[in-house]
């Protein structure tokens, strides 16, 4: 018998408390950024991305009049493809504020951190466990902020032939941001959205990629990149942002035992539809491309997850329950 998902959006903790998600759009100049394809950066050169990864952590969240959520517990991953983060169920209304820092803060980087532990010691899924590619330098240097990897064009072909490695560490590295005036998406009367723009092209400013080859360290170019974080403005709200709320009548989800099923209707453009956990971590991914159809994710664990998307009306999420 098919149950169908629950897409109430009921609170766990109450009904004053609602879901909130914060997304990091990835932007390389006015395209939406994808690994594996070429761009043209700041300086003219074409370069072409493997992959970004990059920490997150001492996020704080100023609300309702300037009260602060405290959220700096915890320590978010973020990817190429997996830059949605559910932050939980608080009792939230109107975000004024989004604080947080890029890399790993000093407390849980190295040995000598008040809350720095073995890696082997963290929870398979969590941010600060054995990554691949790895993201941990060792016990006395610590966990790399952000690293990189891809191709630059180096003899002006227009093709980016010549390989580059960025990986970068240190206490003194990490980049505070502080984005004010956030406006929110309400994506229904229990959820909260998020929508912010990472601005690769500028991450990268003024960085010959072609010249570096492989370089780790937590000097030189490497503390640059970081530092553009600031002076570059990677993050912030798009100029166009404005309050709304998502329709959710395009895709339609239904579960029973192990599986969810997606059916959808109407689409404007393709769209990836990601299936996570609620740590955030991406467990399936499906691209949609044709203007109708549905598709099954079998092999599920009982519990609660969450189905991110983006289609024409912006980014959503929705609750899914497995049983």
């Amino acid at each position: 018998m098919r149950i169908v998902v629950l897409l109430l959006m009921l609170p766990l903790f109450g009904f004053s408390q609602k879901a909130l998600f914060v997304t990091l759009k990835p932007m390389f100049g006015a395209q939406e950024y994808q690994a594996g394809t070429n761009y043209t950066g700041n300086n003219g050169k074409v370069v072409k991305l493997e992959y970004l990864k990059y920490y997150l952590g001492d996020l704080s969240i100023v609300h309702d009049g300037g009260q602060i959520l405290d959220l700096t517990e915890s320590v978010y991953l973020i990817g190429d493809t997996n830059y949605t983060l559910f932050l939980g169920y608080h009792a939230v209304n109107q975000i004024e504020q989004v604080n947080f820092l890029v890399g790993v803060p000093g407390r849980f980087n190295t040995q000598s951190g008040s809350m720095a532990q073995d890696i082997s010691l963290y929870p398979e899924t969590y941010a600060l466990s054995f990554q691949s590619p790895s993201m941990y330098w060792g016990w006395a240097a610590g966990y790399m902020h952000m690293i990189v990897e891809g191709k630059a064009d180096g003899n002006n072909d227009q093709t980016p032939e010549t390989f580059f490695q960025l990986h970068n560490f240190g206490d003194h590295s990490q980049a505070p941001v502080s984005i004010p005036s956030v406006i929110q998406t309400n994506s229904d009367p229990n959820q909260i959205d998020v929508q912010l723009i990472c601005h690769i092209d500028r991450w990268l400013n003024n960085i010959n990629l072609a010249s570096v080859g492989i370089l780790h360290g937590e000097d030189g170019l490497n503390l640059e990149v970081m530092q553009n974080v600031s002076t570059q403005v990677v993050f912030e709200q798009s100029a166009t942002a404005s309050t709304s709320t998502l329709q959710k009548d395009i895709l339609q989800f239904s579960s029973s035992e192990g599986y969810v099923e997606c059916a959808w209707t109407g689409l404007e453009k393709e769209l990836t539809v990601n299936l996570m956990d609620q740590s955030g971590k991406i467990l399936r991914s499906q691209s949609l491309s044709s203007v109708q159809g549905q598709f099954t994710w079998n092999g599920l664990k009982p519990g609660m997850y969450f189905v991110q998307f983006a289609d024409q009306h912006g980014q959503q999420s929705r609750q899914v329950m497995v049983f």
